[in-house]
């Protein structure tokens, strides 16, 4: 298979409905699990249905989250639940940045890495 099929199937494979995406939160569910959701989430809206139980062993909150059409790809996702936790766990969301990110030709790919990190990968 060529890389182009590849990323083609990956993508397709991501809009799939009915996929759940898993995270656990560092929070007991009285505080995660209750209230209304983190801004990450919440922002996804109706597209998405999210659950919140207490994860194994006393080990936090277990957020799972599936799309319910084909409108959320499974990046936007794992983008949106990586955000909630890092909300939940330190009050906001941490973001490369600083004096040295100035855009140069040179640092191009690695800022694409870094925008798109969040939507790949496991959880």
């Amino acid at each position: 298979m060529t890389a182009s099929r590849i990323a083609v199937a990956r993508r397709n494979k991501d809009r799939e409905t009915g996929r759940h995406h898993v995270i656990t939160v560092n929070r007991a569910f009285d505080e995660a699990g209750t209230g209304s959701l983190p801004a990450p989430l919440a922002a996804l809206g109706e597209a998405v249905e999210i659950r919140r139980q207490p994860a194994p062993g006393g080990r936090g909150t277990e957020f799972s989250a599936r799309a319910r059409s084909g409108k959320v790809s499974g990046g936007e996702i794992r983008r949106a639940l990586r955000e909630a936790r890092s909300e939940l766990e330190i009050g906001y969301v941490l973001l490369p940045g600083g004096p040295t990110t100035r855009p140069t030709p040179l640092n191009k790919p690695l800022r694409e890495a870094t925008a798109h990190g969040r939507e790949g990968g496991l959880l």
